[in-house]
């Protein structure tokens, strides 16, 4: 089909967000038939990559693949190599409108997805060019799973058992003890408030896509100038459609729920008109410290505090870098940063973190998350040209 349709998206290759965000006015997506897989467990394990990406197994069309969760994903997103490779044919052609500009895709229907004991059939999937958002997250990403799972049933989220369970939304009762968030349905994302350090309560898109706890809207930010005194660092952020710069600082206090959390790190966007204009996107770190169920079919969610101290991860390092083969490729270094006193720049290849060869298996690997480890520790890191340099981690914004 020639036809061409326009959908938001904001699937973002910045450390903090990977979610999507299409918006189906002129799109037919149709509505899909669920079905409980016999014998199959309602409890699914899952591997929560890097500390910041929930990633399953489950199956595209009976072919089993790992799936990254991500609630702020109006729709199941395949690679195109993927879809290739499993035998989708061509679907209608989309232009994809992302955080750094437009990329083309495909709408494709009548594609059946299986994760635990949930079954979907005629799910209209988008498939678009994964690749360097999965160099970006530092592992292939072949499917990125989205709004049909979260609405067609019930979800719970135990960080710390690296669990997640699936309910029928029917009868279900409330989690003992929970506190119930009221959420706002606006298209294909939830929205709900958070109070960022005092100023009054702004909607946040509900997104366990985006890897880091808070992004700001440049409007929002712009809007309220207590936000620019604060000690900042400049990144590299953006995703589908291209790169940019953007602000990164750690916010005093956020409250979840009536949940405060103290020393949240967020990135301050510098494109305006994105997804979430004049408001805020909630990433996965703000909702480890709980156990989380989801029921976004009847637009409410429930938070219960768990024992484990919250501990925000936090860039120590500076860089933003692309995994590639047997390589880092440094797109950015933060200026006033420990990669940047280091003398480290722009176009560097790195093969090796103490000792540690990059490779694809390298965040696998117990050096994997060096950049988060505390400040004061320090990373020897070679290049391509044989030099190494040692850099002392800190917390630098």
């Amino acid at each position: 089909m020639k036809r061409q349709t326009r959908i938001g998206l904001g699937l973002a290759a910045a450390v903090a967000a990977a979610a999507l965000y299409p918006c189906f006015a002129a799109a037919q997506i149709a509505t899909p038939t669920v079905s409980a897989v016999p014998g199959a467990s309602a409890d699914i394990p899952f591997e929560l990559f890097r500390g910041n990406r929930i990633v399953l197994n489950g199956s595209v069309n009976g072919v089993e693949t790992p799936m990254m969760l991500d609630s702020g994903a109006g729709v199941t997103t395949l690679d195109d190599d993927f879809a290739r490779k499993i035998g989708l044919e061509p679907g209608m052609k989309i232009t994809a409108q992302g955080t750094g500009g437009n990329e083309q895709g495909e709408l494709v229907q009548n594609v059946t997805i299986q994760a635990g004991n949930l079954k979907l059939s005629g799910v209209t999937v988008l498939v678009l060019d994964l690749d360097r958002i999965g160099k970006v997250i530092g592992r292939p990403l072949p499917a990125v799973l989205g709004r049909e799972v979260f609405v067609n049933s019930v979800m719970g989220l135990d960080f710390d058992k690296k669990l997640l369970t699936l309910s029928p939304a029917a009868n279900f009762s409330a989690p003992a003890g929970a506190t119930e968030v009221k959420l706002r349905r606006e298209g294909t994302l939830h929205y709900l408030p958070i109070a960022i350090d005092g100023l009054p309560p702004v909607e946040a898109a509900l997104d366990l896509g985006n890897g880091g706890a808070l992004s700001v809207s440049k409007e929002y930010f712009d809007a309220n100038p207590r936000l620019a005194s604060l000690r900042y660092a400049v990144g590299l952020g953006g995703g589908v459609g291209g790169l940019h710069e953007d602000r990164r600082a750690t916010i005093p206090t956020v409250t979840v729920g009536g949940f405060p959390l103290s020393g949240v790190p967020a990135d301050f966007r510098s494109v305006a008109k994105g997804p979430y204009a004049g408001r805020a996107n909630a990433g996965i770190q703000l909702f480890k410290p709980f156990h989380l169920t989801l029921d976004l079919g009847h637009d409410r969610l429930w938070l219960q505090r768990t024992d484990t101290p919250v501990d925000f991860p936090k860039d120590r390092a500076g860089m933003f870098m692309l995994l590639e083969d047997d390589h880092f490729n440094v797109l950015h270094v933060s200026p006033g940063s420990p990669a940047d006193k280091a003398g480290l720049k722009k176009g560097d290849k790195i093969v090796s973190i103490d000792g540690e060869r990059v490779g694809p298996g390298f965040y696998s690997s117990e050096h994997g998350d060096w950049s988060k480890d505390a400040a004061g520790t320090e990373a020897v890191i070679t290049k391509a040209d044989g030099e190494t340099v040692k850099l002392t981690l800190a917390d630098y914004y």
